[in-house]
């Protein structure tokens, strides 16, 4: 089987994340973001994975590659943005195929049981089914109806007012090649374009699944992604621990689980950890530390008695000692953080900022504020 991830976005809504690192690579329990949808695939059994591509799309495929997991990669590039339908088109044009296509989104993270949903669509006879999730907020998704065939009467994209849970568009399709024509425009979006014409003619079925599912395009939603793998509410198809080893967490130090820990993480006298805290490989948490709801980078340097809750760290972070890390604020890859400054909550700061002791930075920073050189 063949399936296509639509990874060509800029992920703005990531940043600092992704200011210097495409979205499908930023750092997921150690590992590329985009790994985990691939070994979920492939431990269904699909065979090749086409991965659309725009931007940062060299970086993406000099590091995964032409293999993974068993599964053959191939890239399709675009030298200008397609929209998600205008990429799975021009995927397929470069790969055709007439046998049925899963089309995935490039920032969500799943283990819906793949086989089940491929069995349910086959029997369908329409060109295209989605895949559906029921949440209690719809705001920021697309709203499906359906009438009892399991044929798709409406979509309502991104609505401003929906009282109570309904089923939304998870951006996974299937999708049978043969019987789908594209319009000839690009950009060309799925929801936008596509859909409603399909709609229109009853072409399109949809199918809720029980399981896992998370819209990672989100820094909230990537935090809270970290702990709903550690609190044991999605199965990822590998063992986070396989490749982890080389810890050392002083006898006086505190652990409130759940806490991941990579590889090579130390954790100094009277810190506290937890609960819900990732910490990359080669972290390093200083003495009277405390970090709880948090998801530190790799390398990250957290010094004696800083404090951060609910808070993002990227790779190769600095703290000087005494800071404070402020809920919903993301501090990009590189950056040092002097002695005693105090991140407000909401703080945006971008990678490789120099930020000066004793500083108050307001949830509206950017490069230039309160640096050094």
């Amino acid at each position: 089987m063949r399936a296509i991830i639509l990874a060509g976005g800029r992920g703005s809504r990531l940043e600092p994340l992704t200011q210097h690192l495409p979205k499908p690579l930023i750092p997921f329990f150690g590992r590329p973001l985009i790994e985990h949808q691939i070994r979920w695939l492939a431990s269904y059994g699909v065979t090749e994975i086409i991965i659309s591509v725009g931007h940062f799309g060299s970086m993406i495929e000099r590091t995964l590659g032409p293999t993974m997991c068993g599964a053959q990669l191939f890239y399709a590039h675009e030298s200008q943005p397609l929209g998600t339908a205008g990429a799975t088109a021009w995927a397929l044009a470069q790969y055709p195929t007439s046998e049925t296509t899963l089309v995935m989104a490039g920032d969500c993270l799943t283990d819906y049981p793949l086989d089940y949903i491929i069995n349910h669509f086959e029997h369908q006879p329409v060109p295209v089914g989605i895949v559906l999730h029921r949440v209690e907020d719809a705001r920021q998704f697309g709203v499906i109806e359906m009438d009892p065939r399991g044929r798709i009467t409406r979509l309502i994209e991104k609505p401003t007012v929906i009282a109570g849970p309904q089923l939304v568009n998870t951006g996974i399709y299937i999708l049978k090649p043969g019987r789908l024509t594209w319009p000839p425009r690009r950009p060309l979006d799925f929801a936008y374009d596509l859909f409603p014409v399909l709609i229109a003619r009853g072409e399109m079925a949809g199918l809720e699944v029980e399981g896992y599912w998370s819209d990672l395009g989100t820094l909230t939603q990537y935090r809270e992604s970290h702990f709903d793998v550690m609190r044991g509410r999605v199965m990822l198809p590998f063992d986070l621990d396989n490749d982890v080893s080389n810890i050392v967490v002083d006898s006086q130090a505190r652990i409130i689980e759940p806490v991941w820990l990579g590889d090579g993480v130390t954790i100094d006298a009277q810190a506290t950890v937890g609960p819900n805290v990732v910490l990359g490989a080669g972290s390093y948490v200083g003495p009277w530390t405390h970090v709880e709801n948090t998801v530190v980078g790799q390398s990250a340097f957290l010094g004696a008695g800083t404090r951060a809750h609910d808070a993002i760290v990227g790779d190769g972070v600095a703290f000087g000692g005494r800071c404070h890390v402020g809920p919903q604020s993301a501090i990009g890859a590189g950056t040092r953080i002097g002695w005693g400054t105090d991140v407000s909550p909401g703080a945006k700061i971008p990678a490789n900022t120099r930020l000066a002791p004793k500083m108050r930075l307001g949830n509206r920073a950017h490069r230039g504020s309160a640096v050094t050189s």
